[in-house]
C-alpha cells in the first residue's frame, strides 16, 4: 500500500533550508550568550535541526546522505539535552555536545538551588526525544536522563503521550516489565502502544497494522518537520533493528535511511576485522572503482601563495647574528600544507607545483626531527631546498605526535627513505606525551615502519575506533592500516575505499567542504603510496583524493628502495 505524504508550506520548508549552517550557529551562540540554556533552548534547537531535515527529505526522500546523517545526529542530541536538564539540572554534572556547529555547553551542580518546575518536559517532548534516540541509535546513551526526567513528572491524568511514555519506559529501562506494555486508559490501546507490543510480541501481523493506523490517523503539521513523524519512524526503526522487518507500507513519511540506521550495501571492511562482502571483492576485481571527489576548488590568491612561500623560505633563511630556530620549520610545514591543499582541489592529479610542496614539505618535517633526535648543545646539518643549513639541537612540543604524523604522510607519500629515517628514529614521542584518542594509532604505525610488531598497537587502535564511533571527528584509518599489516592485497583495496568515503562524507557535511584537508587526506594518501612502493601493491580505486602522477611514481620504486624501506 503506498501513502503519500501531505503538503506543507513551500515557503517554510524554503527557510528552514536557507544557509542552515550559518543560521544554525548563530541560533546556538545567541542562546548561550544570552544565560542559561534551558530545556527550552535545547527543544527550539532541536525543533530547526527537525525542520532542516524535513526540508531535505522534500528533494531526498530517503534521506540517505552524510548531512541528513548529521543533521539527525544532533536533533537526537539537542533533544535529549532538553531531557537532561530537566533530569539533572542543577543536582548533577552533565553536557551536550553538537558536532554540526561544532557547539557545547557542560552543567556544573548548582548546590543550594532547588529544580525549577518550568524547566520539566512534557510527555510528548519526551516521547519525541526518545524517538529521535531511537533513531539515532542514541537510547543507551541518554537512558539514565529519560528515566530520571519520567519519575520528574508532575502527577496528572493518564494521557496518550504519557501512556507512550511507560510504554517506552517499559521497553526499554526497565527488564521486569519488558513483556508488558501499561494498562491503556481504554479498553482498546492506542496505535502506538500496539505497535510497540508486537515487537515485543514478536508479531509482525500486529505490527504492521498498528503503524498503518499511525500513518494513517495525521494529521502531521504544515511545517517541514511534519513530514517527518517521529512515533512512526522511531517504530519502524526499531522493528527494522529488532527483527530485521522493513515497513508493509510504501511512504516517504518513514525515509529508508532512518528506518535502517543509514544502512548501506557498502563497500566492505567497516565492520572491524571482519570477512569483506564477496561482491565488494567482485565489484574490485571488475577494474579500477571511480569515487568521486565532490568538494569544491579552493584556489589561494597570488597574495596568499605568495605570502605562504616567503614565510617558508624565512624559515629556512639564516639571519645575520642569529642561529636558525626549529620550531620556524613546523610554520613552514604548514605553509606548505595549505599550498597542497589548495593545488590539489584544483585538479584531479598532482601538478609540478604539488609536487614541489610535497618534496619540500617531506624535507621540512625530516629536518624537525633531525633536530630533535641531535644531542643537547650541538647543531643537526639538514638539507632543504637543495640548501644546506645548520640547526641548533631543539626538543619542542610542537613536535609532538601530531605533527610527526603529518611529517610521516609527507614522507610515505614522497617516498624519500632520508627524509623516512630521523622520523623512524625518533618516533611519535620524542617530544611530547601524545594524549591523542588514537595515541595507538601511532604506536602501530611507528612500530610498523622501525621492524617491530605493530599487531598490538593495531588492536588497541582499532578498540579505540570502536569506542569512538560517531564522535563528530575524521579518525585516522585504522582499518586501511591493519590491512596493511595483515598483507591483505584485497582486504587493503576495500578498506582504501572505505576511509576515502568516510573522508568524502565528513567533509560533505556543513561547510566543511572548505576545510584545509578537504581535497586530499595526507594519512590515506600516505598509506596508499607506501603500499605500493613496499609491498608493490595494486590500488584498484580511482579518484582525485589518490592522485594517479603519485602512485604511478611509488610503483616505480627500484626494488632496492624497497627493501631498505621495509628495512627502516
Amino acid at each position: 500500500m503506498r501513502i503519500e505524504r501531505h503538503q506543507v508550506d513551500a515557503e517554510r520548508v524554503a527557510q528552514a533550508g536557507e544557509d542552515f549552517v550559518n543560521r544554525i550557529g548563530r541560533q546556538v551562540h545567541s542562546y548561550s550568550r544570552a544565560g542559561l540554556m534551558t530545556t527550552t533552548e535545547w527543544q527550539l534547537i532541536a525543533d530547526s535541526f527537525l525542520d532542516y531535515l524535513g526540508a531535505l527529505s522534500t528533494t531526498r526522500p530517503d534521506l540517505d546522505s552524510p548531512e541528513a546523517k548529521a543533521v539527525l545526529k544532533d536533533a537526537a542530541e539537542a533533544a535529549a539535552g532538553a531531557v537532561s536538564f530537566a533530569a539533572y539540572y542543577p543536582h548533577d554534572s552533565f553536557s551536550v555536545f553538537l558536532d554540526y556547529p561544532n557547539f557545547g555547553m557542560g552543567y556544573d551542580p548548582e548546590y543550594g538551588q532547588e529544580r525549577d518546575p518550568r524547566h520539566r518536559v512534557t510527555a510528548q517532548e519526551w516521547v519525541d526525544a526518545l524517538c529521535l534516540a531511537i533513531v539515532a541509535d542514541k537510547v543507551s546513551a541518554h537512558g539514565e536522563a529519560f528515566c530520571w526526567a519520567r519519575q520528574l513528572m508532575p502527577d496528572e491524568p493518564v494521557t496518550p503521550a504519557l501512556e507512550l511514555v511507560d510504554g517506552f519506559v517499559g521497553h526499554f529501562f526497565e527488564e521486569a516489565a519488558s513483556a508488558a506494555a501499561p494498562t491503556p486508559t481504554s479498553t482498546e490501546p492506542q496505535p502506538a502502544l500496539r505497535a510497540l507490543r508486537a515487537v515485543t510480541d514478536g508479531d509482525r501481523d500486529a505490527f504492521d497494522a498498528a503503524l498503518l493506523t499511525l500513518l494513517q490517523d495525521g494529521p502531521h503539521g504544515t511545517g517541514p518537520a511534519g513530514l517527518l513523524p517521529l512515533v512512526p519512524i522511531a517504530l519502524a526503526a526499531l522493528a527494522y533493528r529488532t527483527h530485521g522487518w522493513t515497513p508493509a507500507v510504501d511512504t516517504d513519511y518513514l525515509p529508508h535511511a532512518l528506518v535502517t540506521g543509514f544502512e548501506t550495501p557498502g563497500p566492505r571492511v567497516r565492520a572491524l576485522g571482519r570477512d569483506p562482502r564477496p561482491d565488494a571483492v567482485a565489484l574490485l576485481a571488475a577494474g579500477p572503482v571511480d569515487l568521486d571527489r565532490p568538494s569544491p576548488a579552493r584556489p589561494l590568491g597570488p597574495d596568499s601563495v605568495a605570502r605562504f612561500e616567503r614565510r617558508t623560505l624565512e624559515a629556512i633563511t639564516p639571519k645575520e647574528g642569529e642561529p636558525l630556530d626549529a620550531w620556524e620549520l613546523t610554520g613552514a610545514l604548514r605553509h606548505q600544507s595549505r599550498l597542497l591543499s589548495a593545488r590539489a582541489s584544483e585538479s584531479a592529479d598532482a601538478t609540478d607545483a604539488l609536487l614541489a610542496n610535497l618534496r619540500l614539505g617531506s624535507q621540512l618535517g625530516a629536518a624537525v626531527f633531525r633536530v630533535a633526535l641531535a644531542e643537547p648543545g650541538t647543531e643537526a646539518e639538514v638539507t632543504i631546498d637543495g640548501r644546506t643549513l645548520r640547526f641548533p639541537a631543539r626538543r619542542d612540543r610542537h613536535f609532538g605526535p601530531a605533527f610527526w604524523e603529518t611529517a610521516l604522510s609527507f614522507a610515505l607519500i614522497t617516498g624519500s627513505s632520508e627524509d623516512l629515517e630521523p622520523l623512524v628514529l625518533a618516533g611519535p614521542t620524542i617530544a611530547a606525551e601524545d594524549r591523542y584518542p588514537f595515541a595507538s594509532y601511532r604506536t602501530a604505525l611507528h612500530d610498523h615502519l622501525r621492524g617491530a610488531d605493530p599487531l598490538p598497537a593495531t588492536e588497541r587502535a582499532l578498540r579505540e575506533l570502536e569506542r569512538t564511533t560517531d564522535q563528530g571527528f575524521l579518525p585516522p584509518p585504522v582499518v586501511l592500516f591493519s590491512q596493511l599489516v595483515k598483507g591483505d592485497e584485497t582486504s587493503f583495496n576495500l578498506a582504501l575505499l572505505d576511509a576515502l568515503e568516510a573522508h568524502r562524507d565528513h567533509h560533505s557535511v556543513a561547510d566543511r567542504a572548505t576545510d584545509t584537508g578537504a581535497a586530499l587526506s595526507l594519512d590515506i594518501l600516505g598509506l596508499a603510496c607506501h603500499a605500493r612502493r613496499t609491498r608493490g601493491w595494486a590500488v584498484h580505486v580511482r579518484s582525485a583524493y589518490l592522485p594517479s602522477r603519485l602512485l604511478q611514481a611509488a610503483g616505480r620504486a627500484p626494488r632496492g628502495v624497497r627493501e631498505q624501506e621495509a628495512a627502516l
